[in-house]
């Protein structure tokens, strides 16, 4: 006689599961959409070039009237073939969307929004900002607008580049490219772009400091260290420690990450424990195995 296989609901965790995929979607689609508006509004309009894989489409862009949203998403699809071998596919996917969702709101977003009559080194200036902003809600919801970011990341893992060195490389090919198919103005004004993009892109994820110092105390040490060093591959350090309230001996985990990697700590962190107690220090330099580049 089969017995009946009862399942049990609980619709609070279905809601909490939905909320949790929303809070982590809803930021990936505004700042892809806010990655758009300074496409069509700042970038295009008056010329300039941006980092990475989106420079190079903005190139094709120009020489060839290759849709700009056809050439991203052209020039994306190796890029997430190898990501998909290389890195965790939770950041594939969420990266995926941001990437589908910016090549969506390109041509929604072009003909709602006036182009502002400002001076070259205005738009430059602004495409920065506006840029970084978008591509900062972007990374703090633990995905990217794909392209270079993911080919930081594989570089990162497989030879241990830096991933700023990567994004550094990424931006002096487009910027050698722009000074010999356009004039130098150009090139100068995309710099001025992408230092700005970076600052901003810095700032909103977690102050200006390019690493922090995370301290963890909780009651899960072993299995939160496990999971940085292996998903993060990040060193860890423990530190005797003894609770002034309750004098019970603890041990604390202290280790050194950058900015793009703090959201996925916070994932590791309360996906493990969410009771544990973490704060989160700037870090004036840092220097040593996995934090610099070989010269």
């Amino acid at each position: 006689m089969l017995k009946k296989i009862k399942l049990k609901i609980d619709p609070r965790k279905i809601l909490n599961s939905i909320w949790q995929f929303i809070k982590i979607i809803l930021p990936i689609i505004i700042g892809s959409v806010i990655s758009a508006v300074s496409y069509n509004v700042l970038v295009v309009p008056y010329g300039l070039l941006s980092g990475g894989l989106g420079g190079i489409a903005l190139i094709g862009n120009y020489l060839l009237n290759i849709p700009l949203p056809i050439g991203i998403l052209v020039l994306n699809i190796p890029v997430f073939i190898l990501g998909l071998r290389e890195l965790n596919l939770k950041f594939i996917l969420y990266s995926l969307i941001g990437t589908l969702t910016l090549t969506v709101a390109l041509p929604l977003t072009e003909p709602y929004i006036p182009v502002p009559e400002i001076d070259l080194f205005l738009a430059a200036v602004f495409s920065g900002v506006v840029s970084g902003i978008g591509g900062g809600i972007i990374l703090r919801a633990g995905a990217s607008a794909g392209g270079s970011d993911i080919i930081a990341m594989i570089a990162k893992k497989k030879w241990n580049i830096s991933i700023g060195a990567c994004f550094f490389y990424f931006n002096v090919v487009v910027v050698l490219m722009s000074l010999v198919l356009f004039e130098l103005k150009i090139a100068l004004y995309t710099i001025v772009s992408m230092w700005v993009l970076g600052a901003v892109t810095d700032k909103v994820l977690q102050g200006l400091s390019s690493y922090k110092s995370v301290t963890i105390i909780s009651d899960e040490n072993n299995k939160i260290a496990e999971h940085i060093m292996e998903k993060l591959g990040r060193g860890v350090t423990f530190l005797e420690g003894q609770g002034g309230y309750t004098g019970k001996s603890k041990m604390v985990i202290t280790c050194i990450v950058n900015n793009f990697e703090i959201p996925k700590v916070k994932d590791i962190v309360l996906e493990l424990d969410p009771k544990a107690f973490m704060f989160i220090s700037e870090t004036a330099e840092v220097s040593g195995k996995g934090f610099t580049l070989p010269m």
